[in-house]
């Protein structure tokens, strides 16, 4: 069973809102008149269809659909926006500087300037309506399950949005709590649940952050071919499973006897009130 006070946190997302402060995400900004072509030469998604004020799931992959990166695009007027998780902010603008050749489009860690916070819930939307401060960025996301949004706060502002979001209903959230709602959600973790072994195919993250109707991309041959001619030999599932022991990670996952997979992150699942668990 959780603490009560994980347990707290855990329904203020669930019925109310959270804020999540990490730190889990850094951003990068990219400016210049090429960058929306660039990017969408490199990633995933469709970059070139965002208007401004829209976000998009993406992911950065290696020309053989290893993943470097899983991604949100946020489009502005004048920049585009990458949230990744943080220990893969160097990964990210290591490669994108690797492609960058004659096109106009400037790279900008802004992990010094801005912090990326969370606020999910299903209370999130009546939270944005009121007025938030200039220069915080919002791209629609959710990281539990609930209806939600990553914001992009210039340092200076990160108290003003945390009393402006608490003073209109949303709760601190803690790691322990947003852990047990994104493994229910099925959002796998960096570094948890896939890292740079893996085949973008391989980790469930291909409905959301890869894009059928664009053109040619680094690693979009080797996707197509695994998803024309027959997936890959392993892929990441959620798992529900009997008795009161949470499994660890790397536990061995086994059917009659012999090893199928391995428990990446696991859980107590409030909802369903048993163990939760994904599993690869």
């Amino acid at each position: 069973m959780l603490q009560a006070s994980i347990l707290e946190e855990y329904r203020a997302v669930r019925q109310q809102a959270g804020l999540i402060e990490g730190p889990l995400w850094g951003a990068v900004e990219v400016r210049g008149a090429d960058r929306a072509g660039f990017l969408h030469n490199l990633l995933t998604q469709d970059v070139t269809s965002l208007a401004p004020g829209a976000a998009a799931e993406a992911a950065l992959v290696t020309p053989t659909a290893k993943l470097l990166a899983n991604l949100v695009v946020l489009a502005d007027a004048e920049a585009h926006w990458l949230i990744a998780p943080l220990e893969r902010v160097d990964t990210v603008l290591k490669t994108l500087d690797h492609y960058l050749i004659t096109e106009d489009a400037r790279l900008a860690d802004r992990r010094g300037s801005h912090v990326v916070l969370a606020l999910q819930g299903p209370r999130t939307p009546e939270i944005l309506k009121a007025r938030l401060s200039r220069g915080v960025r919002q791209a629609a996301y959710s990281c539990t399950g609930e209806p939600g949004v990553l914001l992009i706060v210039p340092v200076e502002q990160v108290s003003a949005l945390r009393t402006h979001c608490c003073g209109h209903g949303a709760v601190p959230v803690g790691w322990e709590a947003l852990n047990v709602l994104r493994i229910e959600a099925g959002i796998p973790w960096f570094g948890v649940d896939m890292d740079e072994s893996n085949l973008l195919s391989e980790t469930g993250l291909e409905p959301r952050a890869v894009s059928d109707t664009k053109g040619c991309y680094v690693g979009q041959e080797v996707i197509a071919r695994l998803n024309t001619y027959g997936s890959t030999s392993r892929k990441l599932m959620g798992l529900v499973c009997e008795g009161r022991d949470v499994p660890g990670a790397n536990d061995p996952i086994e059917k009659n006897g012999e090893a199928v997979g391995t428990i990446t992150s696991a859980c107590w699942s409030p909802t369903l009130e048993a163990r939760s668990r994904w599993g690869m």
